[in-house]
């Protein structure tokens, strides 16, 4: 509008100035009534879930974007519409009582997606369950809930609905803690407003070694309710996101690293020589390693691994990568309080990823296609359900 108000001033008694300014209502009145989907493009996914063995609609079955707020049920004919989606991977979860839960990896870029998803009645797996006292159960149930949920304030606010459909079975070792639930988990965090509906696919915790893992099917429900009462939410969820992995990733994939505020480096494991005098006193068996890190960029991490739909890049890690934000997070200062954090900066929060096995992939959208394939040390190995931020979750 400057250009215009500095046009009128030198023009305003012409005809040029009234044809230009008709010119600009109709632009403007042109704008409004364009479809918004031309500025961002939204897709919707439709289709239907059926039993695999009578081929019978299955009413009220549950269908949802993993680790997201974007879910519906079924209606009786066994239809469904999850709407709004932009381009990207997805991960579709259906699931139904009585039925074994599928996982749809899927991509959408140009157009909708219609699919039918046939599901198989579950079989009753054979698990060597552990008889437990009361007292050792409640043990078992507090490391599980400390390393599912966390260890900070948000998480000792977040409450198990049905904790009671946990159950403990034996590992490869006497101090293996494995864990299994044959319904979806519901898990209340009043902290962010979310109800988070968990299927628990695996979770193992060793006291001794301290070797933790989890992993399951995700779906976020956003309470929303009262306008003060989501402000507060809406603080606390940009408190959360602020500095985490998932902030990490969509500044890299945005290319934005520098300005929102995160530096890294990838970082090379050198074998160094070893003295005939260390050789003498310690064996041939001694090593000598050298971290040597090096700084890298956006262009220089991600490499595009395919490029049909949409994007899917690689992440071109070295031995690990050293990732550092540059103010303290909110994940930081709670668990300081608590826990004696080593190698981390006074003002800063550090954090790694370690390869596990390659590649390790990430779409368009910033999100980790294969998580099983690193693990974390740093910060960002805090990070559990009650500190977790759905995919779509997007802050002012």
């Amino acid at each position: 509008m400057s250009a215009v108000r500095q046009y009128v001033s030198y023009r305003s008694g012409s005809l040029i100035y009234i044809a230009f300014m008709n010119f600009i209502r109709l632009l403007i009145l042109l704008l409004f009534l364009v479809p918004c989907n031309l500025f961002a493009q939204t897709y919707v996914i439709r289709g239907k879930v059926l039993d695999a063995e009578t081929m019978t609609p299955l009413k009220g079955a549950s269908v949802y974007i993993n680790n997201t707020t974007k879910g519906t049920t079924t209606n009786e004919d066994g239809d469904f519409e999850i709407s709004s989606l932009s381009s990207g991977s997805y991960d579709v979860v259906v699931s139904f009582v009585g039925f074994e839960s599928l996982l749809y990896p899927i991509i959408i870029g140009k157009k909708d997606f219609r699919i039918r998803f046939q599901l198989d009645r579950e079989e009753k797996q054979m698990r060597d369950i552990l008889i437990l006292s009361n007292e050792t159960r409640l043990r078992y149930l507090k490391l599980f809930k400390e390393n599912l949920l966390g260890f900070t304030d948000a998480a000792r606010r977040c409450k198990i609905r049905n904790i009671d459909a946990v159950g403990f079975a034996n590992g490869t070792t006497q101090k293996d803690i494995v864990a299994f639930a044959d319904t979806v988990l519901v898990i209340e965090n009043p902290e962010l407003g979310y109800t988070i509906h968990f299927t628990l696919v695996d979770f193992y915790f060793n006291p001794t070694t301290g070797e933790f893992r989890f992993f399951g099917f995700t779906r976020f429900e956003d309470w929303g309710e009262g306008e003060t009462t989501n402000r507060k939410w809406k603080r606390r969820r940009e408190m959360v996101y602020v500095g985490s992995s998932q902030h990490f990733y969509r500044s890299l994939v945005n290319r934005k690293l520098q300005a929102e505020g995160f530096t890294m480096q990838n970082v090379y494991i050198v074998q160094m020589p070893v003295d005939s005098e260390k050789i003498k006193m310690y064996g041939k068996n001694i090593r000598s390693e050298r971290n040597v890190a090096v700084p890298v960029t956006e262009d220089s991490l991600l490499k595009v691994h395919a490029d049909t739909i949409t994007k899917v890049y690689e992440l071109k890690i070295a031995d690990w990568l050293k990732v550092v934000y540059k103010k303290n997070s909110a994940l930081k200062i709670e668990i300081s309080r608590t826990i004696f954090l080593a190698g981390q900066p006074n003002v800063g929060t550090s954090s790694g990823i370690h390869p596990r096995q390659r590649p390790i992939l990430m779409d368009n959208r910033g999100v980790i296609l294969n998580a099983m394939n690193f693990y974390y040390d740093g910060m960002w190995s805090f990070e559990r359900l009650s500190n977790m931020l759905p995919e779509d979750y997007e802050p002012d």
